[in-house]
């Protein structure tokens, strides 16, 4: 065993209780967002989102950082491995840059000037999508990450069973663990708004949780 692979193995993992408190925050100031355009960016979205997070009174009385488009490195590389849309650290653990909770962001809906397209292909089997946690870019050596999903006609269940049949049409290359699919979280009680998927990967077992906003 390489001293890499041990260093993975022994880092401690961010705060578990943390994470649904990091996920109600997303889902609440998400539900005050609206696209400026019928198919406007989801950095720039992602931008007004962060403005309202940082404002959000329990993550400021947790003490959570809220970072935007974040470059993360692999140790043995040179180059960025990608950039996190959200990155949330405690500050009692800031010390430890990879002890951190992502979240991407993907739009989803859009009606472009030419089409409209569901863009659910960008969001579960693209590079900047779901595989950024799958190929361990992201949240290496950690236990979970979150996916956001701005759906831009508003049609939010629509969005979430077209990610899930895609998620299932696509399960070996996300490497996906029974059932195979997305279903409910109860991450947050008596939130039905988050789902997940569970991956096995060369680390441990990966926990995606899924949020889907109108906007």
């Amino acid at each position: 065993m390489n001293m890499r692979r041990e260093a993975i193995e022994w880092v401690r993992l961010f705060e578990a209780e943390e994470i649904p408190i990091i996920l109600g925050a997303v889902l609440r100031c998400s539900a005050r967002l609206r696209k400026t355009s019928i198919a406007e960016r989801e950095d720039r979205i992602s931008d007004r989102l962060r403005m309202l997070l940082i404002q959000d009174t329990q993550l400021r009385e947790l003490a959570i950082i809220v970072d935007r488009e974040v470059y993360v490195y692999d140790d043995e590389q040179e180059k960025p491995t990608g950039r996190l849309d959200f990155r949330f650290l405690s500050t009692r653990e800031a010390a430890h840059s990879r002890l951190y909770f992502a979240v991407e962001a993907k739009r989803l809906h859009v009606t472009f000037p030419s089409r409209w397209d569901s863009c659910v292909h960008n969001y579960v089997t693209d590079r900047q999508g779901m595989m950024c946690f799958i190929e361990q870019r992201y949240g290496q050596g950690l236990a979970s990450g979150g996916m956001l999903g701005y759906v831009f006609d508003g049609d939010v269940e629509k969005a979430r069973l077209s990610v899930g049949a895609a998620i299932l049409k696509h399960h070996v290359k996300l490497k996906c663990t029974q059932p195979f699919a997305l279903v409910a979280s109860a991450i947050v009680p008596g939130d039905s708004r988050i789902s997940q998927t569970l991956h096995n990967l060369a680390h441990s077992r990966f926990t995606i949780y899924h949020l889907f906003v109108g906007v």
